[in-house]
């Protein structure tokens, strides 16, 4: 693994950088949501890093995951600016909500809890990646180049250290059942945020449109997220299983370039 810091101009085009702007909604909250996201992992990560000897394999591993994501918040920074700049009003608020919650369980949860938060989390991003790399062409025809190459490298990266979370979280005595638990209760707590972060930017811009260009918004929004919880729940399936590693899943085509990227 290694942390990258790609040049990437994206933002001429936000925030409606494809050519339906439900989908590009969808992942400009994730965007938004990711801003106060990571910061919160590598909290964590560095809390665990900190418990470990200095010799063991993972401390080097997590050094790199905290690179990682920590460029990501970089350029996902610029992402929300260009948001901010466009004039979406109330993406603070659900900025500041996040951050007392992320403020909270860093007071209150034990180590293990944390770990199995970020895990939860981090179990998405190769069935992400592989979303974004194979199955969505169609949607992206017509999408700003550069924007599609933020997101793709960033899910590359996402993949390529899809053991570390896991690893470093069995470590402080993670198990399956547990991991179970938490795993949908870290993804109901993260949909949560992005389904108000993506219905407010879509409210935003459907009070410009006719009722029936309303109507058929509705009907492509739901579309999309149709199409996205079947692709992930038949995934998901698979990592709530007793005996689930992410260290042999597929790599996703295509995903050679991003990490070759600088």
């Amino acid at each position: 693994m290694r942390a990258r810091q790609p040049a990437l101009d994206f933002g001429a085009s936000l925030p409606h950088w494809t050519r339906d702007i439900e989908l590009s909604h969808m992942l400009n909250g994730i965007s938004v949501v990711v801003m106060e996201l990571e910061p919160f992992m590598n909290r964590v990560m560095r809390r665990a890093r900190h418990e470990l000897p200095a010799d063991d394999p993972l401390y080097g591993d997590l050094e790199t995951f905290v690179r990682q994501e920590a460029n990501h918040t970089l350029l996902h920074r610029q992402y929300n600016q260009a948001l901010y700049d466009a004039g979406y009003q109330g993406i603070e608020e659900i900025e500041r909500m996040m951050r007392e919650d992320y403020t909270r369980y860093l007071k209150e949860w034990p180590l293990r809890e944390l770990l199995a938060y970020c895990e939860g989390f981090e179990c998405l991003g190769p069935i992400w990646a592989e979303f974004l790399f194979e199955a969505v062409d169609d949607l992206f025809e017509g999408a700003d180049p550069a924007v599609v190459d933020l997101w793709r490298w960033h899910l590359a990266e996402e993949y390529e250290h899809r053991m570390v979370a896991y690893s470093v979280y069995h470590r402080f005595g993670g198990h399956w059942l547990h991991r179970l638990v938490t795993t949908f209760k870290t993804h109901r707590h993260l949909q949560k945020y992005v389904s108000m972060c993506g219905t407010l930017l879509l409210a935003a811009d459907r009070k410009s449109m006719t009722p029936e260009q309303v109507a058929e918004s509705k009907a492509k929004s739901a579309n999309i997220r149709r199409r996205l919880s079947l692709f992930i729940l038949k995934r998901l399936w698979r990592v709530v299983q007793p005996f689930y590693s992410p260290e042999h899943l597929k790599k996703p085509a295509g995903i050679e370039h991003y990490l070759s990227m600088p």
